[in-house]
């Protein structure tokens, strides 16, 4: 009979032991989310809306010409290249020739790259039936997509919101605060606790 109320006792304080942990992870992450989502924040407040990483720039993709290869709502992780090392088949991002549009950002995939003086490109959407109607000035690209990822661009984008700040910042670290204040109360309320049982003996 003892042994099994061992066993099941050393069960429990592994499943806590195993709680215990799980909460930590969790607590690191939403950590690590709200450092990432602050510093993409200020980012944008400072270089104008291009966030950058690693020596990435980082754009939402806001279209689905680029279906399949990425999604609206995508993130791309675009690095700057020198237009004479893009090549036929690369997924650039730049800005839209048209001088109407000049302030819109593309990404597209090279079809041609034309050897005029300097080099230019065409290049159309994945989606897309034809090519882009103007050809792409050399001095209009920003550089090669080498990655990107799914989604996260919907939660950029809410967060930049004052409802994103709020929901996925302030509220996190409201309750981060108040977790750990609760946690060094606990703490100062079992020392004092030690220190009455020792003043006691």
């Amino acid at each position: 009979m003892e042994t099994a109320v061992a066993k099941q006792s050393g069960a429990l304080t592994t499943v806590r032991k195993i709680v215990r942990l799980v909460g930590q992870l969790l607590f690191a992450c939403i950590l690590l989310l709200m450092a990432v989502f602050v510093y993409f924040l200020l980012q944008n407040r400072m270089t104008g809306g291009v966030s950058a990483v690693a020596g990435y720039q980082l754009y939402i993709v806001e279209g689905g010409s680029m279906s399949p290869a990425f999604e609206a709502g995508s993130v791309v992780l675009v690095r700057p290249i020198e237009a004479a090392a893009a090549q036929v088949g690369d997924i650039i991002t730049y800005r839209d020739p048209d001088p109407e549009r000049a302030e819109t950002i593309v990404t597209h995939r090279i079809i041609t790259v034309k050897p005029t003086d300097p080099v230019s490109f065409i290049t159309r959407g994945d989606a897309n039936d034809a090519n882009d109607p103007l050809p792409l000035p050399a001095a209009n690209l920003i550089g090669r997509v080498d990655f990107n990822i799914p989604y996260l661009g919907f939660l950029f984008s809410f967060v930049r919101t004052r409802m994103g700040i709020v929901l996925l910042v302030i509220v996190p670290a409201v309750l981060i605060i108040a977790t750990e204040l609760r946690k060094l109360m606990g703490y100062a309320q079992a020392l004092e606790r030690e220190k009455q049982l020792k003043g006691g003996s």
